[in-house]
C-alpha cells in the first residue's frame, strides 16, 4: 500500500533549525525502487483532498525514473507529459523507461507510469549533454510586485473567510485548502476577485518557494 506523507517525515535541519526538505524530496517524495534495468517502483505518495495521487510527484518520479538512465553530464532541457488515467494511492506506481535514443549530445527517454497494468501517464524527455552557448531562450520577466508586498495563499484564505456574506460552500472548500499541510509557500500576484467576479486577464502569476530548506546555493557572494 503506498503510504502517504506525514509531518513527521519533514527532517529538521541541525544547521539551520528548519525543515530539511531536500531530504525529504531525496528519502520519500521522489525516491525510487529499482526492481530491474530501467524498471523503478514509487510507493511513497502525498495524496491531496481528491484522494487520488498529485500528478506533479508522478511526473517527478517519471522523469527521476529517465535521468537514472543517462550521465551524470546530461541535464534534462525538454519534457512533455500526458496524464492518461487517474492514478490510485493504494498501490505503487512502476516506472518504465524506454531508452529512446543515445547521442553524442542528446539522449532521449521514454517513461511510462503503470498501475493495474495500466500507463496513468507517459512522457517523454531529452537530455542535453552541458555546453556553452550564447543563445539565451527565455521570456523576460515581467514586471511584478516583489513577494514582500504581497500575501500568501493562506493569508488571502483568512482574509476572505472574514467576509460574513461568503457563500457556505466555498467557506467549506477554503477551509479544506488550510487544512492540507504542503511545503510550499505560494503568492499570487492577481489573486482572483472572489466577491465582485470581475473580468480578469486569463493569466495567473505566482512567487513559489520551498517552506524548508533545500540545500545550499551553488553560488555564493562574497559582497
Amino acid at each position: 500500500m503506498a503510504a502517504s506523507l506525514q509531518p513527521e517525515d519533514v527532517i529538521e535541519s541541525e544547521e539551520e533549525g528548519t525543515k530539511d526538505l531536500r531530504s525529504v524530496l531525496v528519502t520519500s517524495v521522489l525516491n525510487l525502487e529499482p526492481l530491474d534495468k530501467d524498471l523503478y517502483r514509487g510507493s511513497h505518495h502525498w495524496v491531496p483532498s481528491t484522494q487520488r495521487l498529485f500528478g506533479g510527484q508522478i511526473v517527478g518520479q517519471a522523469l527521476v525514473a529517465a535521468a537514472s538512465s543517462v550521465t551524470e553530464d546530461e541535464h534534462v532541457h525538454s519534457l512533455h507529459c500526458y496524464f492518461v488515467r487517474a492514478g490510485d494511492p493504494k498501490i505503487p506506481v512502476l516506472y518504465q523507461v524506454d531508452r529512446t535514443r543515445d547521442g553524442r549530445s542528446f539522449s532521449v527517454r521514454s517513461v511510462k507510469a503503470i498501475q493495474h497494468g495500466v500507463p496513468i501517464l507517459t512522457c517523454q524527455a531529452s537530455f542535453h549533454r552541458s555546453q556553452e552557448s550564447p543563445l539565451q531562450h527565455q521570456f523576460t520577466m515581467p514586471t511584478v510586485p516583489a513577494p514582500e508586498e504581497l500575501l500568501t495563499r493562506e493569508e488571502l484564505i483568512y482574509k476572505y473567510l472574514k467576509d460574513p456574506s461568503l457563500v457556505e460552500k466555498h467557506r467549506l472548500g477554503l477551509n479544506k485548502i488550510l487544512a492540507q499541510d504542503i511545503p510550499i509557500e505560494i503568492k499570487p500576484i492577481n489573486p482572483p476577485d472572489m466577491f465582485h467576479r470581475l473580468p480578469q486577464e486569463p493569466r495567473q502569476m505566482f512567487w513559489v518557494r520551498a517552506k524548508g530548506l533545500i540545500g545550499k546555493p551553488l553560488v555564493t557572494s562574497n559582497d
